[in-house]
């Protein structure tokens, strides 16, 4: 009777853990989302106040702790090379991070797109829609983690306690 009570509460714990763990991934793509929307607007501020070029931009993301959950910044080139094509490997950077959610992946990839693509003015006025792009992608996360992310801690504990009673 002991081992079926201690599986019963191992079982429950592992339910607790699961859902936990699937509320955390919510919370790790609404963590990502904010992290974009600091990036752009970071951005923004560089290319107001000094007109960086894009190579000197990525200098100043890399430097950046807040950014370090993006690890595809580290294969972003920092001095300029004729044999590279900067947005192509933006692209690619950030399609080989994983961990992203894929519209916050797609919006990235359009970040890397517009930087260096015109004049400050312009560039200036894509990064505000894309702004603006990112804070409804933070809404929208935030929506799906208040809902979901509740849901996923109690099915996880009441499926874990479920089959703790079934084994008892």
């Amino acid at each position: 009777m002991f081992f079926r009570i201690m599986s019963a509460v191992m079982f429950s714990v592992a339910g607790g853990i699961a859902g936990i763990s699937f509320s955390e991934h919510l919370k790790s793509n609404l963590d990502f989302c904010r992290n974009i929307h600091e990036m752009l607007m970071n951005t923004a501020v560089i290319i107001r106040c000094r007109a960086d070029d894009v190579y000197s931009i990525s200098v100043e993301l890399k430097k950046n702790n807040q950014f370090r959950r993006f690890t595809f910044l580290q294969a972003i080139p920092e001095k300029y090379n004729p044999e590279e094509n900067f947005r192509e490997i933006w692209i690619n950077a950030v399609k080989s991070q994983k961990n992203l959610p894929d519209d916050a992946r797609s919006l990235l990839c359009d970040f890397g797109t517009i930087l260096g693509q015109s004049d400050i003015e312009g560039q200036l006025v894509s990064m505000e829609a894309l702004t603006e792009n990112a804070v409804i992608l933070e809404k929208k996360h935030s929506e799906i983690y208040l809902q979901k992310g509740k849901l996923y801690r109690s099915i996880g504990m009441l499926f874990g306690i479920m089959i703790g009673i079934i084994i008892i």
